[in-house]
């Protein structure tokens, strides 16, 4: 017999042709051979999972597992979104209540010769006739106030933290908004403590209020805001040469164009609990 693709000699019971290596029926004839045989195809398939090749079952399933995964990003993602909003109103929150008040003070000022009802309105606050203290109803004078929720003790009687106070003409306009920081006398109603008495000698009119607040050094009690500018007061302590303790009220008036106009300072009695 003679191989039909090379034509050399093969045996009768050769499958094989020796010299070319054609594959050959049992009557020596060409064998058809598939393309890929069973062995070859599942080590190809077994090459192509190894390779991240899947089936359309596993690819079914990955797809699933892929869709699960963007739902739950979404999901967080949504939350995160939710949390970040939550923490913009909080920064607003704290950027028109900051400064224990004084913010929201400054804000209201701005309805000085309005309505109280449009400050309230555009503010959204609600102004009070009364405070929830007595001792802010006995020490204050106002029309209307705004006070904190949070209490303070002075000498045993309690205070809002900060409070607002407003006073307001015949026709309800507002006249003047003051600040009050009363939790800068919790430690003591005399004030905050200095070293010695704060010398005002090196202030003169037309001072910038920033040279005034430096050179005071320390933080007011109440800021009172006008049409025609506003007034700092300062409420400090210091002790003497002679081992006495007094209390002392700086007082430093502002234009509009925050100059200083004239400053004060007076002593006080050592038990004198004035908020004006």
């Amino acid at each position: 017999m003679e191989c039909p693709k090379c034509h050399k000699p093969i045996g009768a019971n050769d499958s094989v042709c020796k010299n070319c290596g054609l594959v050959l029926n049992d009557d020596g004839s060409k064998a058809k051979v598939p393309l890929f045989s069973p062995k070859k195809s599942s080590e190809r398939k077994k090459e192509r999972t190894e390779l991240g090749f899947f089936s359309k079952a596993k690819t079914g399933g990955e797809t699933a597992a892929k869709g699960q995964l963007i739902g739950k990003l979404k999901i967080f993602g949504i939350a995160l979104a939710a949390v970040a909003l939550i923490v913009v109103v909080i920064i607003i929150i704290v950027k028109v209540m900051g400064g224990g008040g004084e913010k929201t003070a400054e804000k209201i000022s701005e309805y000085i010769n309005k309505p109280v009802t449009t400050a309230e309105d555009k503010l959204g606050l609600h102004f009070k006739e009364e405070s929830d203290f007595d001792g802010v109803n006995y020490a204050f004078g106002f029309d209307y106030i705004y006070e904190a929720e949070d209490d303070v003790k002075v000498d045993e009687v309690k205070y809002p933290e900060w409070a607002i106070t407003i006073n307001v003409d015949d026709d309800n306009d507002i006249t003047a908004v003051t600040y009050t920081n009363i939790k800068l006398l919790e430690k003591n109603h005399k004030g905050v403590k200095t070293d010695s008495k704060i010398s005002i000698d090196n202030f003169d009119e037309g001072d910038k209020l920033s040279k005034v607040l430096d050179g005071i050094g320390i933080d007011p009690y109440s800021i009172t805001y006008r049409i025609l500018g506003k007034t700092y007061v300062f409420k400090y302590y210091y002790h003497a040469d002679n081992g006495d303790s007094w209390s002392v009220i700086v007082t430093a008036v502002f234009d509009t164009d925050d100059k200083l106009e004239y400053i004060t300072s007076a002593d006080v009695f050592p038990t004198d609990m004035s908020f004006s």
